[in-house]
């Protein structure tokens, strides 16, 4: 008998803490459930990181183009694909060059295409309107980091 007491006073007291505790509110989260402000916001100011800049350029700039079966030179830039396709690949277009170099954006292809300095084809995103300097400059940042995911 007083093991099921000791039993029915524990489970009422766990039931009443789940009750208190609400849930959580979502408060501070963004409706991914991400941190607001996180650099990977798209709402949020754009960093040098990997997630901010698929979040921001990758996705809805360059997916209008590079994305599915039928994308430039293979290059599928949606968040699933893109830093495979991208960080330690050869370029199809200038194959004796990474798309992107981990550590040395002046020798990453992306820079190439996006300064508007290939060698083969056009600057992108195709043409334009193209991306500002400021936005060039974090994701050279990004490459000469490491280009780490």
């Amino acid at each position: 008998m007083k093991l099921k007491r000791w039993a029915w006073s524990t489970l009422c007291a766990a039931a009443a803490m789940v009750a208190g505790c609400g849930g959580g509110s979502g408060a501070g989260l963004d409706g991914n459930g991400r941190p607001i402000g996180e650099g990977a916001d798209p709402g949020g100011p754009m960093t040098a990181s990997f997630a901010s800049i698929q979040s921001h350029v990758f996705t809805p700039v360059c997916t209008a183009c590079h994305a599915g079966g039928a994308a430039p030179q293979g290059l599928r830039l949606d968040a699933t694909n893109s830093y495979a396709m991208l960080v330690g690949t050869a370029s199809a277009e200038v194959p004796s060059l990474k798309r992107v170099a981990p550590g040395d954006a002046a020798n990453s292809y992306l820079i190439h295409k996006l300064e508007g300095h290939q060698s083969v084809g056009a600057r992108m995103p195709f043409g334009g309107p193209y991306l500002d300097a400021n936005t060039i400059g974090l994701i050279r940042q990004w490459i000469d980091n490491g280009a780490q995911q």
